[in-house]
């Protein structure tokens, strides 16, 4: 194959007139097409703005999750209690524990669950109550 350098690049064909190819009876538009604005720079969504909008969402399966994780940690702080008081040591750590806890009750929704959790905050108030009494006698 020979490689001839001497012609060159030219375009193919001239371009033609829309109106001249166009079948009879179809008209295509003349009109110039509308400009389009530029495009405006999206930010990259930050992780911070991530976290902030997961936590706005509260579905209620979360809520039932959090308030049994909360059962869970009052019932081990009762038991820890029972023990301390059996010890005769004086729970001024674990009876601040107990309050953090008692702030954090929410309802779910779950009936059961709910139900369950007003029984654990019921017995929680009543320790907290004996407490209370305690401190004030000494």
């Amino acid at each position: 194959m020979k490689i001839e350098s001497a012609r060159g690049v030219g375009a193919a064909s001239t371009p033609k007139r829309a109106g001249a190819a166009a079948a009879p009876g179809f008209a295509p538009a003349t009109e110039a097409p509308a400009k389009t604005a530029a495009a405006s720079s999206v930010s990259a969504v930050t992780p911070l703005d991530v976290i902030l909008a997961l936590q706005a969402e509260d579905p209620a399966q979360q809520r039932r999750a959090r308030q049994a994780r909360r059962g869970r940690a009052v019932l081990d702080a009762l038991t820890d209690l029972e023990k301390a008081i059996a010890l005769g040591r004086a729970p001024g750590a674990l009876r601040t524990q107990l309050e953090s806890l008692r702030r954090g009750a929410e309802t779910t929704g779950d009936e059961g669950l709910d139900s369950v959790m007003l029984e654990i905050d019921t017995r929680l108030a009543v320790e907290l109550a004996k407490l209370e009494r305690l401190s004030g006698r000494t």
